[in-house]
């Protein structure tokens, strides 16, 4: 991970009520609200940051580097994670109090993302009822002298967890199904997939989904870390697609399952059950009406 020294940024020690914070439209929370809520050492926190086992591009994505000052006004190094990021990071945080601060967490994420699609709607709105009758008729631009828009996180975190499944039906590794899915769409990177094609890559996914592979000499056991990550992929692809709220989705796999947190969890018996519980959810109760 890179030196959190390096960026020159900022960031102010919180109270713990505001576990959530928002800049410049997205995100995030801070490892010194982590270490707070958690009841860590910051330095420990910092060091299990560091020592994630997540890819380069997921780490780019959710965890950035930063400064803060101390009660000495020296500075000193953090991190700000987004919702996948703490998800990540927080996996390794176990019991019943850790489990509650999870839920706090993730309900604060979900709230500011509620707040936040709110006030953009008004503030398109506004804006839209301002400017209008002083702007001249003018046919709209074809969208094909518009750049392409590329695929959002919410749309990123759908098709990642969706490859995490295919790694695991497949016994494969989730870099590899990346790099599948990424040749078939003719693109270098997955997250330069354009937001129109998003549906033709959940497609393409679908097609090697469940694709029976006659030699295969070397097969890939999933970990209880990867089938956790697969677990809250799928969890993020049906909420992307789909009109329940991830507190919706998590409640379901819980009633399925008979447990009372996703910590119970514990063999990789009981979290190929919540996959399956998962996927069998949303083909039900999404799939058939939504999309396909």
């Amino acid at each position: 991970m890179e030196d959190s020294r390096t960026n020159g940024q900022e960031v102010t020690a919180q109270p713990i009520e505001n576990i959530v914070r928002i800049d410049d439209g997205k995100m995030f929370t801070t490892s010194l609200i982590v270490a707070q809520a958690f009841e860590k050492e910051h330095k420990n926190v910092l060091q299990s940051i560091q020592n994630l086992e997540c890819s380069t591009q997921f780490n780019q994505l959710n965890f950035q580097p930063v400064e803060y000052k101390d009660a000495k006004g020296e500075l000193r190094p953090a991190y700000r994670l987004s919702r996948d990021g703490f998800a990540f990071l927080a996996m390794g945080f176990t019991g019943k109090k850790a489990a509650t601060w999870k839920e706090k967490f993730l309900e604060a994420f979900n709230a500011m993302e509620r707040a936040l699609l709110v006030q953009r709607g008004e503030e398109s709105a506004s804006l839209a009822h301002d400017e209008a009758p002083s702007l001249p008729e003018e046919p709209h631009p074809s969208r094909f002298f518009r750049p392409r828009r590329k695929i959002g996180k919410s749309e990123l975190a759908a098709l990642n967890g969706l490859l995490r499944l295919e790694a695991l039906i497949q016994k494969d590794t989730w870099e590899k199904a990346v790099e599948r899915l990424c040749q078939r769409m003719h693109i270098e990177n997955i997250v330069e997939l354009p937001k129109g094609k998003f549906h033709e890559a959940i497609v393409q996914i679908f097609e090697v989904l469940f694709l029976v592979k006659k030699d295969k000499h070397q097969e890939v056991m999933a970990s209880t870390d990867e089938l956790r990550l697969t677990l809250q992929g799928m969890i993020s692809f049906w909420n992307t697609l789909s009109e329940y709220k991830e507190t919706e989705i998590r409640t379901y796999v819980f009633n399925r399952c008979g447990v009372d947190s996703l910590d119970e969890l514990g063999t990789e018996r009981d979290l190929f059950k919540a996959i399956l519980a998962v996927w069998s959810g949303f083909s039900n109760h999404s799939l058939k009406w939504k999309y396909w």
